[in-house]
């Protein structure tokens, strides 16, 4: 596994609990493919591309065209434990665990954090750059009831929070509803 990748893999390390992931659908949709597991959707814009052989414990992995951006998507999480992830995701001990974390990792400043919405739901959302701010990572953690979905972009030539594509893929993704 490539260091890039696992650095993306951090979602899973803050939890416990990874499910298999199922087998996805394809779709063309307008600007993009529309990406489609049983728990939820997401549209990757035109030239984006799977990559064949996720790394372990995630649904998705892609790439834009250059290979300069990257995104995991790893979920449905922590659904065992029975406890909402909506309290999990608003809770401060919890946020402040994630930007530990990535402070802890290969990035030394939290550029931006807090609670923004995705797929109709409170989501913490915290972007964090290394010193000279040729990398930066982004990850989303979005609650479903007693599961999380994390979403991370990883990028090595640009600021991941400023990228019309990111902000694209986040306005896309989309959760089925959970009874």
């Amino acid at each position: 596994m490539t260091k890039r990748l696992s650095l993306l893999l951090l979602s899973c390390l803050l939890l416990a609990h990874c499910s298999t992931p199922p087998m996805l659908a394809h779709m063309r949709a307008p600007g993009g493919v529309k990406v489609i597991s049983p728990d939820m959707a997401v549209t990757l814009p035109d030239g984006w591309r799977e990559l064949e052989t996720p790394p372990s414990k995630t649904l998705l992995a892609a790439d834009d065209a250059n290979g300069t951006l990257h995104l995991v998507i790893a979920g449905p999480l922590g659904a065992s434990d029975g406890a909402s992830k909506d309290v999990l995701v608003a809770n401060t001990a919890y946020q402040k665990g994630i930007q530990r974390t990535l402070l802890e990792g290969q990035f030394s400043k939290i550029e931006r954090s807090g609670m923004v919405q995705v797929a109709g739901t409170n989501a913490y959302r915290c972007e964090a750059t290394n010193r000279d701010a040729s990398r930066s990572i982004l990850q989303v953690h979005v609650p479903q009831r007693q599961s999380l979905w994390v979403l991370t972009f990883y990028s090595s030539g640009q600021a991941v929070g400023k990228s019309a594509a990111v902000n694209k893929i986040l306005g896309s993704f989309q959760l089925a509803p959970r009874g």
